[in-house]
């Protein structure tokens, strides 16, 4: 697994994808194959962000997780991660941003446990996540910005969300992309829920797959007559 996360920042294709078929045979998990792969994408953003990757090597990080991916699900149904419709989550990076590893992360996650993310890219404006919120009602929407000119972007999408809403119980929606704790510019900013309006903060990719399960889950619930526990937001 250490050579593994070697050969993802590494980026080297044609090993990480043998050394991922070799592991699999010998019957590691699939779940632990990912984290691994979380912890090697985590670590080419932040060589991306000290200039030592430039966009090609992101670009490339994304293809070699797509093409992992295709070793990793027939696992990964096998083991009933992604077998069935877990849910619909729609996802974004709001304007002004274009950082998208985090995002697309979360994204391979949640398609490996059965979700069908409709992904709207980077750099999306909020009436652009609106529509497609209207339009597909998604069991929870998910944001995701680095930088922290795109607070106010943000703030203006959840505040055009709960206006739109208004008497309807609108989707949760939850934020991330380094906001628990992050330094921009120097400065150490700490987010919470109530600064921006959102319902939940997840750290990572892991955090957003669990959350997200959790949230269809409790859906599933109310549907079923039983309480939606929707309590505990952090």
């Amino acid at each position: 697994m250490a050579e593994l996360r070697k050969l993802i920042v590494a980026l080297n294709e044609v090993a990480v994808l043998q050394a991922v078929a070799n592991l699999l045979h010998d019957g590691v998990s699939p779940h632990d194959i990912l984290q691994c792969f979380q912890e090697g994408l985590l670590e080419i953003g932040e060589m991306y962000q000290r200039g030592e990757y430039y966009v090609a090597g992101l670009i490339l990080s994304g293809e070699i997780m797509r093409q992992s991916m295709r070793l990793l699900m027939p696992r990964l149904v096998k083991e009933g991660g992604a077998a069935g419709s877990s849910g619909v989550i729609v996802l974004g990076t709001i304007e002004g941003d274009i950082h998208d590893l985090g995002k697309n992360m979360a994204s391979y996650f949640l398609e490996a446990y059965g979700f069908e993310v409709i992904d709207l890219g980077v750099d999306v404006p909020p009436r652009v996540f609106l529509k497609e919120i209207l339009q597909r009602e998604p069991d929870a929407v998910g944001i995701s910005l680095l930088l922290s000119s795109c607070l106010e972007p943000l703030k203006r999408l959840v505040h055009l969300i709960r206006e739109t809403y208004h008497g309807r119980q609108a989707p949760p929606i939850f934020v991330g992309g380094g906001l628990l704790t992050s330094t921009w510019d120097g400065e150490s900013f700490a987010a919470d829920t109530a600064g921006l309006g959102v319902d939940y903060i997840v750290g990572d990719a892991y955090e957003t797959l669990n959350l997200c399960l959790k949230l269809t889950e409790w859906k599933r619930r109310q549907a079923d007559g039983g309480p939606a526990d929707l309590t505990g937001r952090d």
